[in-house]
């Protein structure tokens, strides 16, 4: 069933909203990875007196990975949308009726990887069902919304 917010039926996000808002929270998270890579590098300097983090190393790509995460997934958890959906005035939801957590979003992030990488097909998989919901979806027990201004 779709979700009501104060009396309003929402609809599924379309896919313009969705790729909108991936490529607009690209852009952000890459600001906040150069910002956090200029810590790292300043730290590592600190510690070792290397100018710069070895290529491959494995503490950097960690580093990294978790503040792809952190930013989805605590965007998530805490305001149900990144800054990016709220420009295109999307949010995510549960589908099993339970407030939005922490297994949700990894599952829903886990999923994101197959399902974009795979030339999209988990996400064009959204128009083979009536629910309009995709691989990380159906993974994550949530779905993208629209709210359409007032």
């Amino acid at each position: 069933g779709t979700p009501m917010t104060d009396a309003l039926p929402l609809r599924p996000a379309g896919l313009i909203r969705l790729i909108g808002s991936l490529i607009y929270d690209w852009l952000v998270l890459l600001g906040v990875l150069m910002l956090l890579g200029f810590v790292a590098v300043a730290f590592n300097k600190f510690l070792t007196g290397a100018d710069a983090i070895a290529p491959g190393n494995p503490l950097f790509i960690l580093w990294n990975l978790l503040i792809i995460y952190f930013y989805f997934a605590g965007f998530w958890v805490t305001k149900t949308q990144t800054v990016g959906m709220r420009a295109w005035r999307i949010h995510l939801a549960s589908t099993n009726n339970r407030p939005l957590g922490w297994m949700h979003a990894t599952l829903r992030l886990l999923a994101a990887i197959p399902a974009w990488g795979l030339a999209g097909m988990g996400i064009f998989w959204r128009y083979t069902n009536q629910d309009r919901i995709g691989w990380q979806d159906q993974a994550s027990w949530t779905q993208v919304y629209y709210r359409p201004k007032r």
